[in-house]
């Protein structure tokens, strides 16, 4: 499948943007094309109201397949299905396209699927309005032997369709075996791209791992490849905001804590008691005591 891409900040999204480099005629047998060879994939941003749909796959020329829109959604969203509606919409309404849509979810959790509204809208007269369908699939549901029956190459999805609950040790063993299948299924010239994807997926899947527990795992560097530095340089942006977060809030702490010393020294250079100044001051007994000598 050829993928074409704009630019633009697209986030986590990026990960199955390579997915659909790497796999997209897998991906389309998935949610269900059956001549997945007919088209071709290309991320795009839509104008004026800059609406970002993940994957837009079209026919090649001459062929009077449909259009499907890929929206891949890894968090909770109530209104996923309304914005995935609203980029449909708009890009018929852009292109004058008024022939047959196929927008697709793939969501990669069950609870993502569960709190998404319906795309429904009544009018006064609490009758439909706006309705929009859509081919949905949850990752979580299927197990890597129905996957890989749909495509072997879906053992890039395998991360999905482990159960968060397992220990470290069986998922280090799960990865093992997900990186000897890869290794056996791709050709070794796609096993650096393929395993930065799986890589990201782990990640996504298994929060609390580190990158180093997953170059164990998969026996794979994450941190030598594009994504992997995108995920540390992330990782330090993280950390330098919270250390900007903590320094503040313990700057406020010490500076309030002097303003109290400094309202303790006058009360006690106008003769009052220090026991007097520690209810009004609430500073410790001891701090009060250090301002006498």
């Amino acid at each position: 499948m050829q993928v074409e891409q704009q630019e633009g900040n697209r986030g986590t999204d990026v990960a199955f943007l390579n997915v659909m480099h790497v796999i997209g005629e897998s991906i389309l047998k998935l949610i269900g094309i059956k001549k997945p060879k007919r088209f071709k994939a290309k991320s795009i941003v839509l104008k004026d109201k800059q609406l970002f749909p993940d994957i837009y796959a079209w026919p090649f020329i001459g062929s009077d397949d449909i259009r499907i829109f890929l929206e891949f959604q890894g968090y909770k969203d109530p209104m996923i299905r309304f914005r995935v509606a609203s980029k449909v919409s708009l890009f018929c309404a852009q292109e004058a396209y008024i022939e047959k849509v196929q927008p697709v979810i793939i969501y990669t959790e069950k609870r993502f699927f569960d709190v998404a509204r319906p795309m429904q809208i009544m009018n006064a007269d609490n009758d439909i309005a706006i309705q929009c369908n859509f081919k949905e699939i949850i990752l979580e549901d299927y197990t890597l032997e129905e996957l890989m029956a749909i495509d072997k190459r879906l053992i890039l999805l395998a991360p999905f369709t482990a159960s968060k609950k397992h220990t470290k040790k069986k998922r280090i063993a799960l990865c093992h075996e997900w990186a000897a299948l890869l290794k056996e299924i791709y050709p070794p010239k796609m096993h650096i791209n393929a395993l930065d994807i799986m890589s990201i997926f782990i990640l996504n899947r298994f929060r609390n791992l580190s990158l180093e527990e997953v170059r164990y795992m998969l026996n794979f560097d994450l941190s030598t490849t594009r994504a992997g530095k995108q995920l540390i340089h992330i990782g330090e942006e993280s950390g330098v905001k919270q250390g900007v977060k903590q320094g503040v809030k313990q700057g406020v702490k010490q500076g309030a804590k002097n303003e109290k010393i400094k309202t303790a020294k006058l009360m006690l250079k106008k003769g009052m008691e220090p026991k007097l100044i520690k209810e009004i001051t609430r500073l410790p007994k001891k701090e009060i005591q250090k301002l006498l000598h």
